[in-house]
């Protein structure tokens, strides 16, 4: 088990569900960045950014931005 998994399953017992959908909800729905997002969690942002990217979320979060 690594580190990452142990923030998942704590998440996911708290939240009671999934934290891909917990993620989205800080992510996307509330516009959170790392920093703040992984403080409401209690993880690490490191640990935050990972899930992110593993997830796909950025992409998901700024898809449609398009730059000048």
């Amino acid at each position: 088990m690594t580190e990452y998994d142990s923030y998942r399953e704590k998440i996911e017992q708290r939240h009671n569900k999934a934290l891909v959908e917990v993620m989205k909800d800080l992510y996307i729905k509330d516009n959170l960045g790392p920093s703040v997002g992984a403080k409401q969690l209690g993880m690490p942002r490191q640990a935050f950014v990972h899930f992110v990217q593993e997830y796909g979320l950025k992409q998901l979060k700024f898809g449609d931005y398009k730059k000048k």
